[in-house]
């Protein structure tokens, strides 16, 4: 069905039905993903012993293949630019090390209010050889992680939404896969499921700002490494191994996060929250750009080049 919709060119014409096309091809990828996972998983873990840090090395490498598919698909299928998916060559590696040291910071700073407020105690701290040895391939998987599902959601989705309809419907579409990606996480509740909306649209804005793919891909790689394995915290309800901070949280969920992590608390959701508001007064009363215009990073091209 679907390849018989992009066999037939006069689909790219309507927007809507460009939309639909785009959002079966990003489901397809996550149930591929599921299945290829699996068998990875599986084979991997038949070579390498079968720990907790091993089994966590090989759950987030196996993300690649999401980024590799939405590449073919995007390439290959339907005839995006590298540009388009936001793959800028120039500065790339220093955009994604900024991506990392922002979400770094924004995590820090969620994580120091929720101190603040009495809702999350330190602990232990610990450093050693060990854990700094262990951290370093971490940091390389949690970079695919992150980049993934940054490519799948804002490279593949949300730019191709915004280029055949608008920009306020580009961020609306990706972000609402964004939240239904994560339904069957632990611990999702409520607000979990605002915040992940409003990671959503905080992480299109970002692009639009950036021009590329590579600095909110280094932010969600920061705030997932630094929430797991710098302070402890479940990673979107999945716990992901030892960490140099060990937290211990008490209070209502909504402050805590709960099972499912600090986006689960509404401390996060106000950090966003302000940096959406920053980066819409910038996007569009500084730059005036609106909102219901397309987006087309394209239009570009002599400054991403």
């Amino acid at each position: 069905m679907i390849l018989d919709l992009i066999k037939d060119k006069n689909f790219t014409k309507n927007p809507y039905l460009y939309t639909l096309i785009l959002l079966l091809m990003a489901k397809l990828v996550l149930f591929s993903s599921e299945i290829f996972i699996l068998g990875y998983v599986n084979v991997v873990l038949n070579i390498l012993p079968s720990s907790g840090y091993i089994i966590n090395l090989v759950e987030l490498s196996s993300f690649i293949f999401i980024t590799l598919l939405v590449i073919f698909l995007a390439r290959k299928i339907l005839k995006i630019s590298w540009n388009t998916l936001g793959f800028r060559k120039t500065g790339s590696l220093k955009e994604f090390l900024k991506g990392w040291g922002f979400g770094a910071i924004v995590l820090i700073s969620c994580v120091a209010f929720m101190i603040i407020v009495g809702v999350v105690r330190i602990d232990k701290v610990t450093f050693d050889s060990k854990l700094i040895l262990e951290f370093i391939p971490l940091l390389m998987v949690w970079s695919i992680q992150g980049n993934a599902e940054e490519v799948l959601t804002r490279g593949f989705l949300f730019s191709g939404v915004a280029r055949k309809t608008n920009i306020l419907i580009g961020i609306a579409v990706s972000a609402i896969f964004f939240t239904v990606m994560h339904l069957e996480n632990d611990g999702i509740s409520v607000i979990p499921l605002i915040d992940l909306f409003v990671f959503g649209i905080f992480a299109a804005l970002v692009m639009i700002k950036t021009k590329n793919i590579w600095l909110v891909s280094g932010f969600h790689a920061a705030w997932n490494c630094f929430q797991g394995n710098v302070f402890a915290f479940p990673v979107s309800g999945t716990n992901v191994g030892n960490a140099f901070i060990n937290v211990t949280t008490q209070g209502p969920s909504w402050l805590t996060g709960g099972k499912f992590g600090v986006e689960g608390s509404i401390i996060s959701l106000i950090v966003q929250i302000v940096l959406i508001i920053l980066l819409c007064y910038d996007l569009f009363v500084k730059q005036k750009m609106n909102a219901l215009d397309k987006f087309d990073i394209e239009t570009y091209r002599d400054e991403v080049e």
